[in-house]
């Protein structure tokens, strides 16, 4: 579904508003968002919120109503329908003006984002079948077709309810690759749950729109954050270089600044605690608010406050259970051993008076090892593993933004394990899974790399061994469910 429907929640309500046209729209018909049960926690206390769509004979303007969003700026976000062009809009209510909406960034917008309009408001459908049947909703009689709709990830149907005999034809402007005409009832999107008419009333809104002057305008505006963008990369190309060619001291050997050599823990939580503390210690013992390159605070009384906080915050860990008691102890170990490091550790200065070469040259020369010495050889613990309790970052919801980069078959993946007699089996399956999918949400930073490898191992081991006692029908349910994942 198009982008302006996932972030519904997000458009405000419309008040008031080609080469310069006034189009006049004397019908307002309202439709009720029925969202998914996971939605309805944000609109607890509001009003229902709604999609409102007013309607002339050649053109569609659209936005919504109630919810918690609802501000009282002068522009609105709403959506422009006329001749199958399809522009995201701001429509402002003193001026009764429709101007595009122009992205706020370049970098990481889809193609589709970089255009002044597209060519439809919800899915691009590649058939409609008619499923002669009617029904009768909120007093409309509708005939209900099925929209065949195709993604990257997948293919999707969805159904349309149209009051082909009424007056009031919005469907075949929100529609138009359906080739139907009437008034839009219902419109079931399967994973969205879609809309459903309230009421219609009269309007007497009217509107100006430019188009000309408006994609002249968002082309302008695009080709101004594509400038920022290359100006911005730019800049930080330029300060890599300015760093890497500097460098006045041997800051980076200190454990304050590499304390990642002391997350050498074989639990998770240890070494996400302690790098949490960590870089804390970091940004107050070399905090330069003046940048001449010179830590703010003398460095003995600035070891000495980060252990004494450091201190306080193990304990508050304990107290608030976000550490158990071997943790702590293990902790309190590691930050000695890290703390008397850093006291012996002596900031001094290195001469920078030789040539490129003469870095190479010295560099390869007296490196006393290479990256590979950072890391901890392996240790095989996998099959002692306990996956009787399922924690899956896919699951959190702070990181559901990251979703975009996971398989399709990740989002709601506990609701598409096969039910299968062996108890067990679905569990396995399930997380298995869920640690691949959270493989692929890796760069959220909540997920703890060598324990997913983990329990996804144990989790195959498990189903391995089990394999061969499984009745026909839950083998040939794991098989296609396997086969099923995108």
């Amino acid at each position: 579904m198009k982008t302006l429907f996932y972030s519904i929640l997000t458009l405000c309500s419309l008040t008031a508003f080609g080469q310069e046209k006034t189009y006049s729209f004397d019908k307002k018909v309202s439709y009720k968002i029925n969202l998914p049960e996971e939605y309805q926690t944000y609109l607890d206390g509001q009003k229902d919120l709604s999609f409102v769509t007013y309607i002339s004979k050649d053109a569609v303007l659209g936005t919504s109503e109630g919810g918690p969003y609802t501000s009282g700026s002068f522009s609105k976000d709403a959506f422009f329908i006329n001749n199958s062009k399809f522009f995201e809009v701001y429509a402002n209510s003193l001026e009764n003006q429709l101007s595009i909406k122009a992205p706020y960034y370049y970098e990481g917008m889809s193609d589709d984002s970089l255009k002044p309009y597209s060519d439809n408001l919800f899915e691009k459908f590649i058939s409609v079948k008619n499923l002669n049947s009617s029904t009768t909703i909120n007093g409309y009689k509708c005939n209900e077709y099925e929209l065949t709709s195709k993604t990257d990830f997948e293919t999707k149907s969805s159904t349309l309810c149209v009051d082909e005999k009424n007056a009031i034809n919005n469907v075949a402007i929100m529609f138009p690759q359906t080739k139907l005409k009437g008034l839009l009832i219902r419109y079931d999107a399967g994973d969205f749950n879609g809309l459903t008419i309230q009421n219609i009333a009269n309007s007497n809104v009217k509107v100006t729109f430019d188009e000309k002057k408006e994609i002249e305008s968002f082309t302008n505006e695009l080709a101004k954050k594509k400038q920022e963008y290359e100006n911005m990369m730019s800049s930080v190309d330029t300060a890599y270089a300015a760093e890497a060619a500097y460098s006045p001291d041997n800051r980076y050997e200190d454990p304050i600044v590499n304390y990642y050599n002391y997350q050498t823990s074989e639990s998770d939580n240890v070494n996400s605690l302690f790098g949490t503390v960590a870089s804390l210690n970091y940004s107050l013992i070399y905090n330069d608010s003046d940048y001449d390159g010179n830590p703010d605070i003398e460095r003995s009384k600035a070891l000495a406050a980060a252990q004494g906080s450091t201190n306080q915050l193990v304990k508050q860990f304990k107290k608030n259970k976000l550490a158990n008691k071997s943790e702590v102890k293990e902790l309190n170990n590691l930050f000695k051993t890290y703390f008397d490091d850093a006291k012996k550790f002596k900031l001094t200065e290195v001469s920078t008076d030789y040539d490129e070469a003469a870095v190479a040259v010295d560099s390869v020369a007296a490196m006393p090892y290479d990256l590979a010495d950072y890391y901890d050889p392996y240790t095989s613990t996998y099959k002692t593993t306990d996956i009787s309790k399922i924690d899956l970052a896919i699951d959190n919801p702070d990181v559901q933004d990251f979703m975009k980069v996971a398989p399709e078959h990740c989002k709601n993946l506990k609701a598409k394990i096969p039910t299968f007699t062996d108890k067990d089996l679905g569990n396995l399956v399930y997380n298995y899974a869920g640690q691949v999918c959270d493989l692929y949400i890796y760069q959220s930073g909540s997920v703890a790399l060598s324990g997913t490898i983990d329990a996804m191992r144990k989790s195959i081991l498990e189903i391995n061994n089990k394999y061969d006692k499984l009745k026909k029908e839950d083998k040939d349910k794991l098989t296609t469910f396997l086969n099923s994942l995108d």
